[in-house]
Parts: structure tokens; C-alpha cells; sequence
């Protein structure tokens, strides 16, 4: 049987309901994937709650899941980067549907994975790896001898920019919760802060003897934009990709006008806005992370895997901030 998990009314995990699922037929350009596996990101419980910001609500019914991993069933014409029986990974817009036996995808969005990758790590990847890729690379032109702090190091985008940061030579400060100190270190960072223990700007400018830090990654917000600021170089840049402590407090000309003789950089990271405008380059660096999967660079910590049936608990585990790395739903 084919079937998914709908939201018919936002609220608390139960609201999630298995329902049948018509198999969709690709239209042109599309590749109908057979799901074997699908990550749980924190945008699947912001749409299940009702939270996202005004306008970017999606229609109810709605089937969360915008990563997955499985064998292709079908494909359109013109579709010439996978056949029938490939495996793949995928990411998709909000509405792909990773949370069902089924979903369909436009080509630039599926690549294709050896035998050695199995389809439990192949969906941990993209949306983590893609975010730190493209904050790294492409917006951070990040070089080796440079250096970067990484908030929420223990979390999916957190991990996979320990992971490549260490890999384009960076020197690698990771800011987490004191439980998770140890797997941060083991990841990669060369230093980590226990940030409820520890003054982060103390331990910056330790670290960096004085210098401070060329770039920043920071899905917090909250009161760490002004901790960020003062930790960066001259020339540096704070690379904003989430509000999990909720805007960036404080007033921005103030902050600005305090550090304005550093000729530091805000930039805001949405993985979606390269996703959506940049269809070839993203699809140049959606394969080129998986090279990086192939090659043992990139190593996704599972947290657990949750049969599809009991997503309502990955999600309560997720909201509870129990999770260190990623969860992952099997679908059988």
C-alpha cells in the first residue's frame, strides 16, 4: 500500500494521521522516487504547530518532508541523470512529501548513491549538508587559515559544518550545551565553548589570540548576533540561517555603528532562496556534498531511526531538544 502522513489541522504531534497516498505520475522533467527513508527537520514541526511566518503557510492537508533517500520508480521525458532502479537522494520544496512511500521531483533536486551508501544516511544528508556547504562556500568564500564559529554545533547543520569546515582547512570554534561538548570535539572542532558555562567573547578572542573569528554560523539569533559582532575579525561576516531564540535582539544601528570601523558583514542564509535560483549551481553542489559523502568526509550522526508510523514521537523528541545530530524516518 502506498501511504503518507497528512496534517489536516496544525497543533501537537497526534494531529499526524497515516492516510493512502495515490502514487503521482511524473510530469516532464519529474522522477517519481520509491522512499526508503526521510530526515526530520525542524521546518516539519514549525508547519505541524501552525508557526511559520504570515504568508509561507502551506495548504491543509499538507505531507511534511523535504529530504529522503530511496529507488526510483519512474521517470519523465527528458530526464536523463537517473533511470529505473537507481538509488538516489533527493531534497525538495515544502509539499515534496518525504514523509510518504512516494514523492516526485523535479531532476536538478535527485542524486544518484552507490550501493555503499545505504538510504538511512544518504537522507540525513541533504538539507544539513547543503545549508553548511552553501553558507561555507558560497556565501563565506571560506578559505584554509581561516576561522569560524559554529552555534548549535551538535545539531544536523551544525555537524556538517564542523565537518566541512575542517575539511577546507578552517580552524573550527563550535559553540554548544555542556552535554554535548564531547561529540562536538569528536566531530572535529578544534575548540568548543560550553556556552552556559563559559563567556563566549572571552573564549573567542583565547582561542584566536585576539583576533577573532573570520565567519560565523548562527541558526540562535536572539542575543548572539551582539556576541557574534564583537567576536568577528575585521572583515568578517555573521552568517544568520535560523531564529531558534527568536529575532536578533537589540537595535541594529547601534550595533552596526559600534562595530562599523571592523567593516564586518550580516548576511541571512535560506537554503531555499539558492534551491530556487540558482537551479544548476545547486545542483553542482548537491553533487559535489555526496562526493563528500562517498569519500568519508562527511559523516552524518544518526540520532535514531523512527518507523514512519511513529512520527508523532520523532517529533515530541525533536521539540524536546533530545536529539544530537539527526532523526530519521524508516518507510517500509
Amino acid at each position: 500500500m502506498s501511504y503518507k502522513i497528512s496534517i489536516s489541522k496544525t497543533g501537537t504531534p497526534d494531529v499526524m494521521k497515516i492516510v493512502e497516498h495515490e502514487i503521482p505520475s511524473p510530469a516532464k522533467g519529474d522522477i517519481l522516487v520509491r522512499n526508503h527513508a526521510t530526515a526530520v527537520n525542524f521546518i516539519d514541526t514549525i508547519i505541524r504547530r501552525g508557526e511559520m511566518p504570515e504568508g509561507m503557510m502551506p495548504e491543509l492537508p499538507f505531507i511534511p518532508g523535504v529530504e529522503g533517500a530511496g529507488v526510483v520508480e519512474a521517470v519523465s521525458e527528458g530526464v536523463t541523470s537517473v533511470k529505473v532502479g537507481d538509488r538516489v537522494a533527493w531534497m525538495g520544496a515544502l509539499g515534496a512529501g518525504g514523509y510518504s512511500t512516494h514523492s516526485l521531483l523535479p531532476d536538478p533536486y535527485v542524486v544518484k548513491i552507490s550501493e555503499k551508501t545505504d538510504f538511512t544516511t544518504a537522507s540525513a544528508i541533504p538539507v544539513n549538508a547543503m545549508t553548511a556547504y552553501h553558507m561555507l562556500v558560497n556565501l563565506g568564500h571560506a578559505q584554509s587559515g581561516q576561522s569560524v564559529l559554529v552555534h548549535a554545533a551538535a545539531g544536523g547543520v551544525g555537524t556538517m559544518a564542523l565537518q566541512i569546515a575542517k575539511h577546507l582547512g578552517l580552524t573550527v570554534i563550535a559553540s554548544v550545551s555542556t552535554s554535548k561538548v564531547a561529540y562536538a570535539k569528536e566531530q572535529g572542532a578544534d575548540y568548543v565553548i560550553d556556552y552556559r558555562n563559559e563567556d563566549s567573547t572571552e573564549k573567542i578572542m583565547a582561542y584566536t589570540k585576539g583576533r577573532g573569528v573570520d565567519f560565523t554560523l548562527n541558526p540562535i539569533s536572539g542575543n548572539t548576533l551582539k556576541t557574534d559582532l564583537k567576536a568577528l575579525t575585521p572583515l568578517g561576516t555573521a552568517v544568520i540561517f535560523g531564529f531558534l531564540s527568536g529575532p536578533p535582539e537589540g537595535t541594529f544601528a547601534e550595533d552596526m555603528a559600534q562595530h562599523f570601523g571592523k567593516s564586518v558583514a550580516v548576511r541571512v542564509s535560506d537554503i531555499y532562496t539558492h534551491f530556487t535560483h540558482n537551479r544548476s549551481l545547486f545542483s553542482q553542489d548537491f553533487n559535489k556534498v555526496f562526493e563528500l559523502l562517498e569519500n568519508g568526509i562527511l559523516r552524518p550522526q544518526i540520532d535514531e531511526v523512527i518507523e514512519l508510523k511513529n512520527v508523532a514521537e520523532a517529533h515530541s523528541k525533536l521539540e524536546a531538544g533530545k536529539v544530537i545530530g539527526k532523526l530519521v524516518l524508516s518507510i517500509e
